[in-house]
Order: structure tokens, then sequence, then C-alpha cells
């Protein structure tokens, strides 16, 4: 009859290929765990010195960036799956010891592989980036919708990545699934309000893949919104920044976007025009002006496409007319520097060549006169009322002496 073997609190091995020691060389696992993870660690220097030199042979910026952002997490990942399997098969170490190393390897490994795509991500968006250099040469407008496309799909990417590495390392705790289903099944009251207080970050993420999707502003877009108007200079997960003329920076969350209404002047082409409006008076000649206009500002201008120009009357005013300057220009930045020289030329050839047709009230009395005469006979008028009023000061001086 047999005997009954007694139980000693392990499961049996029935795996031939475990590495077993006898209880007098606990030291050779470790030294072998070590040599594994230092040689894993040489193979992966050789690999990369491999994958540098093919980069540049290829001439590709895909494969350069590649080796560039994954390089490092890639270090660390060879040795911690070499050591992971290694461990699997060296029975003889304490499982006390072995499983918190085990579990604080597998996180790490997680990490790093995270890690790892996220310079995988980022190597493609650098590589697209290049790529979307050529094509701004080319159409400006495609280069835009590309380069926010790539913005907005890299955060959501990363962003991915982060949650799904976080889950990860949960799940390698045994009772996370046990503390989740718990947590959800108690606390829903609390759940509905974290997602009603949480609703505006809600409201704007989703935004933020509308953008992505069905673009109705791009960065360097010239938009108008709630009376601020400006460039798109950054698109963030929650709130565009819009740059003013006068370099100050509004920041609008995504939502408003969404759901209210805007003015993009560049939606499909960054020829934009622009104008301004000013007064004279009704008897300006209006055909010189326009000829000065048109020959002396806008044809010699550097900032001006040649599209369109012109200038023409906007509305009769009551002792005025309204006259209005409408030019193009091929960008927003040439547009404001189009306007202000266009005003500055109009308005110095109107003040020197033209102050009689100035707007002015029916009952005041015109003289033709130069910017500087006019000038020049408002100060002596001035030093005329200045005498008299010396004159009549002494007079009364010596009629006060006399009495």
């Amino acid at each position: 009859m047999a005997t009954p073997e007694t139980y000693n609190g392990s499961l049996p091995n029935n795996n031939t290929n475990v590495l077993t020691f006898s209880n007098g060389n606990r030291t050779i696992p470790l030294v072998i765990i070590g040599g594994i993870a230092i040689g894993s660690m040489l193979v992966h220097l050789f690999i990369t010195f491999i994958l540098k030199q093919i980069a540049k042979k290829t001439g590709w910026a895909f494969d350069k960036e590649v080796v560039k952002h994954c390089a490092l997490p890639s270090f660390f990942i060879f040795p911690l799956i070499s050591v992971l399997v290694t461990l699997s098969f060296i029975p003889d170490i304490d499982i006390a010891i072995m499983d918190p190393i085990r579990h604080a390897f597998e996180i790490l490994l997680i990490i790093f592989t995270s890690w790892s795509a996220v310079g995988f991500t980022k190597a493609a968006s650098v590589a697209i980036s290049q790529n979307n250099d050529y094509i701004k040469s080319t159409n400006s407008l495609q280069s835009r919708k590309l380069h926010t496309q790539l913005i907005v799909a890299t955060r959501i990417i990363y962003g991915m990545i982060f949650w799904v590495a976080a889950a990860a390392i949960l799940l390698t705790f045994p009772r996370a699934w046990e503390i989740g289903v718990s947590i959800l099944a108690s606390a829903s009251v609390a759940a509905l309000l974290v997602g009603f207080a949480a609703k505006p970050s809600m409201e704007n993420l989703i935004a933020s893949l509308q953008i992505a999707l069905t673009q109705p502003l791009l960065l360097d877009d010239y938009i108008v919104i709630d009376g601020y108007q400006g460039v798109v200079e950054e698109i963030e997960a929650q709130f565009i920044v819009v740059r003013t003329y006068d370099q100050r920076r509004i920041i609008i969350p995504l939502s408003r976007i969404i759901n209210g209404t805007f003015e993009n002047w560049t939606k499909t082409e960054e020829n934009i025009g622009i104008y301004f409006d000013f007064f004279v008076d009704f008897g300006v000649p209006l055909e010189d002006l326009k000829q000065y206009f048109m020959n002396s500002i806008l044809k010699k201008s550097k900032n001006w496409d040649h599209r369109d120009g012109s200038l023409s009357i906007e509305e009769c005013k009551e002792n005025c007319l309204k006259l209005r300057a409408f030019m193009t220009a091929s960008n927003v930045k040439l547009a404001h520097e189009l306007k202000n020289e266009v005003c500055e030329k109009l308005m110095d050839y109107i003040i020197t060549t033209l102050p009689e047709y100035l707007p002015r009230s029916r009952g005041q009395t015109v003289e033709k006169r130069s910017g500087i005469d006019s000038m020049g006979r408002i100060v002596t008028k001035m030093e005329e009322a200045s005498l008299e009023n010396n004159i009549n000061e002494k007079k009364h001086h010596i009629f006060q002496e006399k009495e």
C-alpha cells in the first residue's frame, strides 16, 4: 500500500525546462538574472546602432525620429522583458521576494511601453509636420488644415495612451476589479454629481474632436468673436488662444466655438479684404482722390496683392461725405500693414493738398492753404491776440494811474 505524500505548501513543478539550483547556491539565480539583463541591454545598443545607420541611408524623417524618441524607453524594455521571462524559469527564489519584484517589473514595463508609444506618436507627428512644410510652400490653406488635425489628433492619442497605461497598471493589482465594481455599485449618486461638475470639461473635450473633424477654424485663421478679433494662435484640448493686433491673448472655451456664432475671415482662403472709412467735404475732387489712391498709394505698396482696390462713397451725411477705402492683401498681417499704410498716406495727402475739403460746418469760411501755411496763420493770429491783450492791459493801467 502506497504511503501518502505530505503537502509542503508549494505546487508541484512539472516543467522540465525550469532551472533548479541547490539550496547552497542562492546567488546563482541572481547572477543569471543580472547577466541576462546586461546582455539584453547590449543587444539593444547593437540594434539601435544598426537602426541609426539604416535611418541615415533612407533619408526618411520618420526613421530618424523613431530611433530618436524610442531609443531611451526601449533601452529599459529589453531588460525588463528578459528578467520577467527568466523569473518564470527560476523557482528557487523565495516567493515572498519574487512576487513584489515581478509586480514592480510589470508596472515598469507598462510605463516604458507607454513611453515608447508616445515616442512613436511623436515621431509620426514630426515626420508629417516636415512633409507639411513642403505642402505649405504650395498650398498654405491645406497646410493649416493638416497642422490643425495633426495637433488635435496627437493630443487625443496621448490621452488614450495615458488612460490605457493607467488602467493596465491598476489591473496588475489583484483586487482592482473588486474595488472598481464596488465603487460603481455604491457611488452612483456621487458619479452623477461628478459628471455634472465635469460637464464643461466634457463639452470642451467633445468640441475639440468636432473642431478636428469639421474644422470651423484652423490655426492662423483670422476670426471675430464676442467683439474680439485676431489670429488663432493655439488650439488646446479645452480652449483656443486668439492673438489680437495689440498682442493680447484672448482665451475662448471650445464649447463657445461650437455652440456660438463667430466670423472666420480666412475659412476658405487666406486672401483677405480690409477697409477703413473717413469723412470729407461735399466739394472734394473725388476722381483726383481716386487716382491718387490707386496710382500713388496702392500700386506702389508691396503689401497689396493687386486683386482689388477701390475708393467710393459709402454714405452721404448731413454735413459731409463718408468715403470707404477698400483693399486686399494675401494674408492678415499684410492686410493690417496695408491698411495703416494707405490710411496714413491718404490722410497726409488730404491735409497737405486738399485741406479745404476737410469736414466742416456749413457756416465756416474756407481758405485754401497748405498744412504748413495753416499752422503759420494760426501762430500769427495767436501772436496778434497776445499783443492786443498786452496793449489793452497797459491802457487800463495808465487810466488807473491818472485817476
